[in-house]
Formats: C-alpha cells, sequence, structure tokens
C-alpha cells in the first residue's frame, strides 16, 4: 500500500502536456479518491476525447483548402504514428496529438489529408504539404525531438 501510495504522488507531482504546455494534472482532470491506474485512465480518456474535438474543429479548414474529404475519422493510440491514411480515405489521429500545440496538429492533419491526393512521400506529396504550411519540417522536427515526452 505504501507504494502505491507514493506512486500515486508521484504521479500527481508531474505535469502533462495540452496543446503544447504544461499542466498539473489536477488541472487537467479530477483526481479525488482515484488510484494511478485510474487517474492514467482518466487522463488517456481526456486526452481523446480533446483530440477528438481538436481535429473535427480543424479538419474542416483544411479539407476545403485541399479539395479533399476523408470517408472516415478517427482518434486511435498508436506507439509508432502520429497519424495514417488507408486506400479507403479512412484518416486516423493518435489521440497524443492533443499534447502537441495547434500548429503541430494542423500539421498532422494537412500530412494525412495531402495522402488524400497522394499515397506516397513524393516529390508532389511534399510540394502540396508546403502549399499549405510552408514551415512543415519545423513541425515535423518538434515531433521528432519532443515526441517521446507526449506520454500518459
Amino acid at each position: 500500500m505504501l507504494v502505491d501510495s507514493y506512486m500515486k504522488e508521484l504521479y500527481l507531482s508531474r505535469k502533462f502536456l495540452y496543446l503544447g504546455k504544461e499542466y498539473s494534472l489536477h488541472e487537467l482532470i479530477e483526481t479525488d479518491d482515484l488510484n494511478e491506474e485510474e487517474l492514467k485512465r482518466k487522463l488517456k480518456r481526456f486526452y481523446i476525447s480533446s483530440c477528438k474535438k481538436i481535429v473535427a474543429e480543424r479538419i474542416n479548414r483544411y479539407q476545403i483548402r485541399l479539395k479533399v474529404k476523408p470517408k472516415t475519422i478517427e482518434i486511435v493510440e498508436s506507439i509508432t504514428k502520429w497519424g495514417s491514411c488507408s486506400s479507403s480515405k479512412k484518416v486516423t489521429f493518435n489521440y497524443r496529438l492533443a499534447m502537441a500545440p495547434i500548429e503541430v496538429i494542423d500539421y498532422v492533419i494537412i500530412h494525412e489529408l495531402c495522402h488524400l491526393i497522394h499515397m506516397n512521400h513524393d516529390r508532389s506529396f511534399w510540394r502540396r504539404v508546403g502549399s499549405i504550411m510552408p514551415d512543415y519540417k519545423e513541425k515535423e522536427e518538434f515531433l521528432a525531438r519532443y515526441g517521446h515526452l507526449m506520454t500518459v
């Protein structure tokens, strides 16, 4: 029991990213009377719900600019990918994106929507991404450098 209590206190004292800024756990979710596992589950649900809202709010403007529309949009848990696009036009986004700054989220949205036009990473694909977000390489670098910090 002592170890559980200690681990909970450690978890409660951590900072968590949300839209690129650090927050205490109690600033993001209700923490009363929950053990560490319950806190992790609740925090993950918060990020999934937040990511759904953020993507829903932001994807429309890029769909219009790119003249594309995915068949389905899904929020998933992934260890290796920030987003994906299938040949059936299903676009998925990693819930951990809710931890990134909004312009990084926008980059991943643009990246996946461009795959609806170009299903690979050829020169045409990157030109299309760059036409919407000229500084996309900075966003990629952010994810490469700080992505490992975006954890529950």
